[in-house]
């Protein structure tokens, strides 16, 4: 396959992709590790210790490849690791999908340089506050967890305006409901004696509260535009509020969504155009022939299709087969290869 040209002058931004592979015998003992502390013996069941949230069945895979194919004015990817490497990236470049260097390993180490003292993290909202730390990355960046990936053909103007206004796919909310809603689950979980689990919407009115709104900008599990710039500035101005967000090992639901920093900078100064949320968000048990159908036909924009390793059988075969067709010439052969191997290894122990 002909290689893809990369994006030139003002059309280039970067993406960054979060990723961890949570049956690295490494990774589950450091893991268990500090899941063994006091502070987390409570923790086990909570949504930030879930094994689901470290499971890897080859998501990152569908996710860089629509990059390459929906979005070939992104300039490099960055993969954001604990010293490790998803097993067949080599080969997109090998397959010249994509040209040699595009993609690029970031270590845990590399962008938590001088923050040594928190690692190792299984904090996504702790790595997501250190990602414009890596060397060379564009001012504006698109991040990416590992299991969101482009729907269809997408373009700079839909993240970032012919102004320069970030592009947010969401709807302001009021900061009050959400901020009792905080307080309440608080103080239930603390006189039960348990660990209250993190919340999506509550860490992205946090958010919304380091820059004295009274309203959030709701958003959903899509790629979110980050500026460089914005989160430097709060790193100088606010090193406690950086070292609280850096200290739980695991999701806490005092903690702030870091997608919401550049949002809600720009929001308070009206830096930002509001569009409809665009994604086909699919969960386990929630895997319907419309959401297939909607990736199918790239009705909407964005796609993120969470915890796979709870999905049953019938739901992953579907999924699997509507993203290998969509995504053709762009995956990996060793790649497709090792996933079917999972799912024939899969099928065979829940028979």
């Amino acid at each position: 396959m002909k290689r893809l040209k990369q994006g030139c002058g003002l059309e280039e931004l970067d993406a960054v992709i979060t990723w961890v592979d949570g049956s690295d015998p490494q990774h589950v003992q450091k893991r268990r590790g500090a899941l063994s502390t006091a502070a987390y013996r409570f923790a086990r069941s909570r949504n930030g210790a879930e094994e689901t949230r470290f499971s890897n069945l080859g998501e990152i895979y569908y996710c860089i490849a629509s990059i390459l194919k929906y979005a070939p004015f992104i300039r490099n990817i960055y993969i954001v690791t604990d010293n490790q490497v998803p097993g067949h990236i080599q080969d997109f470049a090998g397959q010249g999908i994509c040209d040699p260097g595009r993609i690029r390993i970031v270590d845990h180490r590399t962008i938590f340089e001088g923050y040594e003292e928190f690692l190792p993290t299984f904090n996504s909202r702790s790595i997501e506050l250190m990602l414009w730390r890596i060397s060379g990355l564009s001012e504006d960046f698109l991040y990416f967890n590992d299991d969101v990936f482009l729907n269809g053909p997408v373009s700079r103007s839909d993240f970032l305006d012919s102004s320069g206004r970030l592009v947010v796919y969401g709807r302001p909310r009021p900061v009050w409901p959400y901020l009792i809603k905080y307080r309440v689950k608080r103080l239930k979980y603390s006189l039960e004696g348990r660990v209250p689990p993190a919340h999506f919407t509550i860490a992205q009115m946090h958010s919304a509260r380091l820059f004295n709104l009274t309203s959030y900008i709701e958003v959903g599990h899509t790629p979110h535009l980050m500026r460089r710039s914005v989160f430097r500035e709060f790193f100088e101005r606010q090193p406690a509020t950086v070292r609280r967000q850096l200290t739980p090992k695991f999701r806490t639901l005092n903690q702030f969504l870091p997608t919401g920093l550049s949002v809600h900078a720009a929001f308070k100064t009206g830096g930002v155009e509001l569009r409809p949320r665009q994604e086909v968000y699919l969960k386990p048990n929630r895997v319907r022939p419309e959401h297939v159908d909607m990736i199918r036909n790239e009705r909407v924009r964005f796609g993120c299709a969470q915890s796979l390793d709870q999905a049953s059988s019938l739901e992953l075969e579907a999924f699997r087969t509507v993203m290998r067709n969509k995504l053709r010439g762009y995956l990996p052969t060793s790649a497709l290869m090792w996933m079917n191997q999972l799912d024939r290894m899969r099928l065979y122990e829940d028979n």
